[in-house]
């Protein structure tokens, strides 16, 4: 595929105009993407990006190897939900309860998710690939579903039940439509008194869905629930442990995981392997053991085309991810005392080789593998 190889994940602070783009940036509901591939970029692409919150791009290098990094969920696929997101959205707000039509364009995009994922050979995620919208009410639903989709494949759910799953992932905040803008949209830490005005949305978003037909309580229960803490200190109800609803555990951690990974105008966004080290942290307190063990198993932590430096101070970049073996991908050798270069090694094979960290492509490496 033209325009696909030779592709390394350059950070948004590190692109450099002139650096040449190795795959179509699209935003939702565009008609044309942002940025082509095989397009030098602009000093003026960059701060667009930037100010999309967008994390990075790929860039096309002379040492990464011919790999490919699929998106996960089309973006055709992607834009079809932002769009019926977007109609439900629009009139949450103003109705008392949600017309029976909005929740059958939900069902239907719960359901085209589901299917398009279970397309896929493998069910690991690169995180990179649902990093890539710049909208974020609708994103975060979006990857939330997608989350909890793949931790309901882990646990081996029927397909109606992951229909289920992906329905209350999509629809999982609409309660926040009623809580005031000014709360929303603050740029920095809320106070006790709006966070208690915040925390009412779960309630807000089952009030206004649950007269329809149409919502089963297995995605009522998991929009009203998606809030609660394994250890009880959880909202509305500090329900604890195994009394909390599955769906809303299960949704709790695909949550905080899209909400860390994503920029936020009070904070960067923090890295799969940060993000990941945290939630292990929180394990059996905030999260459920259970589901956090099988998220883990379907969410890279070093996602394709980022850089990594070894143990033995190599560096190189991640072409794929096997399941078991996430924290020790296939990698290729950019640069190194010990490998060639190009050389190709799967770390789950090497015992006393591992990934120390990875790398801001363009900080790290000379420019000259720009050109």
């Amino acid at each position: 595929r033209k325009g696909y190889a030779q592709m390394i994940f350059v950070d948004v602070n590190h692109l450099k105009p002139g650096m040449i783009c190795a795959k179509d940036v699209i935003l939702p509901s565009a008609s044309v993407p942002l940025l082509a591939a095989n397009h030098a970029i602009t000093q003026e692409n960059i701060l667009r990006l930037k100010t999309l919150n967008f994390p990075g791009i790929y860039i096309e290098t002379k040492l990464s190897a011919d790999l490919v990094a699929d998106d996960f969920i089309d973006p055709a696929v992607r834009n079809l939900i932002a769009a019926d997101l977007k109609d439900i959205y629009t009139d949450f707000p103003t109705k008392y309860s949600v017309p029976s039509k909005l929740i059958k364009k939900m069902e239907m995009a719960a359901s085209d998710l589901v299917d398009f994922i279970l397309q896929k050979d493998q069910y690991i995620l690169n995180v990179l690939e649902i990093k890539s919208f710049d909208t974020y009410t609708y994103s975060h639903s979006i990857n939330v579903a997608t989350l909890s989709t793949l931790i309901g494949l882990q646990l081996g759910y029927s397909l109606f039940s992951l229909k289920e799953l992906a329905l209350a992932g999509l629809m999982h905040d609409l309660g926040k439509l009623d809580i005031p803008l000014n709360i929303i949209n603050k740029p920095s830490p809320l106070n006790s008194f709006e966070f208690d005005i915040m925390k009412m949305h779960p309630e807000l978003g089952v009030k206004k869905l649950q007269n329809s037909m149409r919502i089963s309580s297995t995605v009522l229960n998991g929009i009203a629930s998606h809030h609660e803490k394994f250890d009880g200190t959880g909202y509305p109800l500090g329900t604890k442990g195994c009394n909390i609803p599955l769906c809303g555990r299960i949704i709790a951690v695909a949550d905080v995981f899209d909400a860390l990974t994503t920029s936020r105008v009070y904070r960067a966004a923090m890295t799969t392997k940060d993000t990941l080290d945290y939630m292990a942290s929180c394990s059996g307190s905030h999260f459920d053991p259970y589901l956090v063990d099988a998220f883990f198993k379907t969410v890279s932590v070093y996602p394709i085309g980022v850089m990594v430096r070894l143990s033995d101070a190599s560096i190189a970049v991640v072409i794929e991810n096997i399941s078991g073996h996430m924290l020790d991908p296939i990698i290729k050798i950019l640069d190194s005392q010990n490998f060639d270069l190009g050389a190709t090694i799967d770390l789950s094979q090497h015992e006393n080789l591992f990934i120390v960290n990875t790398l801001d492509a363009g900080s790290e490496l000379p420019d000259g593998i720009f050109d």
